[in-house]
């Protein structure tokens, strides 16, 4: 009313209904700004939950492939030293072998002289 009749000033009610109308402009501005906040807050945390998965799926893919190369080296490793092993023990037994003939040879050869002597 007061904008229709210019110079007149607002009773003390209609300053407290304006007064009432702008509080209550400024709480529906707050709870739409809070109201923002929140689903920004929220799409906010589902992209660092999003990338924290991602982050921890790839940390995890690489710490796989390193106990998949670790475990691939030591299966190398045990792999070579089997045939180390398998190799000196070869080479002993073709050792012994060959004093066992030696022996053999040795014995043979011993009794067939003292058969001519006798």
């Amino acid at each position: 009313m007061a904008d229709q009749m210019p110079g007149l000033e607002l009773s003390p009610l209609d300053q407290i209904r304006q007064m009432e109308a702008e509080v209550t402009r400024r709480i529906a501005a707050a709870r739409e700004m809070a109201g923002q906040r929140v689903e920004d807050a929220r799409k906010k945390a589902a992209r660092m939950i999003a990338q924290g998965s991602e982050a921890g799926l790839c940390e995890g893919q690489v710490r796989y492939q390193e106990i998949i190369l670790e475990a691939e080296e030591e299966a190398k490793q045990l792999v070579s030293s089997a045939r180390r092993q398998a190799e000196e023990v070869s080479l002993r037994g073709e050792q012994r072998m060959q004093r066992a003939v030696e022996q053999v040879v040795s014995i043979v050869i011993g009794l067939g002289q003292g058969a001519r002597t006798e």
